[in-house]
């Protein structure tokens, strides 16, 4: 059950409305992702803009758009945060997934199955990409932030054979 729940996280989190942009007064934003006149987009650790996943999601389950809009074309960031461990079973994006650790450790494989042993881990700090619909599942034995960029729209289609 935890699985379906996690694996809601990333594919239900493109429609999600959490995922909206945290302040929609802000001016429109140009193809660089700030607004006109705008220097500098600035999120603080302390003040960064975390709502709570759907309620379909884990418990304490948060994310936050720092830039763009996952759900539209062009670039966006986001932080997901997971208090408890995960697996998101095997799944593909049509566009490169960039990730980084932001804080704990988060495992990732490639293939049909989920193979716990057969997976890379990435401590605090590692960063990866993966190649557009490459095949892979995701999985995490103690709370995990990542940060994932890319060009939306985003999307995360579950794998079947």
């Amino acid at each position: 059950m935890r699985q379906g729940l996690v694996f809601a996280l990333m594919s239900g989190a493109v429609s999600a409305c959490s995922l909206a942009p945290a302040d929609r007064s802000q001016p429109a934003v140009t193809e660089t992702g700030l607004a006109p006149g705008q220097q500098q987009l600035v999120h603080h650790t302390s003040t960064m803009p975390y709502r709570p996943c759907p309620p379909t999601l884990p418990p304490g389950c948060e994310m936050a758009v720092l830039e763009g809009d996952p759900r539209g074309a062009g670039l966006f960031t986001l932080r997901i945060r997971a208090n408890q461990a995960f697996v998101l079973p095997p799944h593909t994006h049509p566009r490169a997934e960039r990730v980084t650790v932001i804080d704990g450790r988060i495992h990732v494989g490639f293939g049909a199955a989920v193979d716990k042993s057969a997976s890379t881990g990435f401590d605090t700090g590692d960063y990866y990409v993966n190649a557009p619909d490459a095949v892979h599942f995701v999985w995490a034995d103690s709370p995990v932030t990542v940060q994932i960029t890319g060009i939306g729209p985003w999307e995360v289609h579950p794998y079947t054979e």
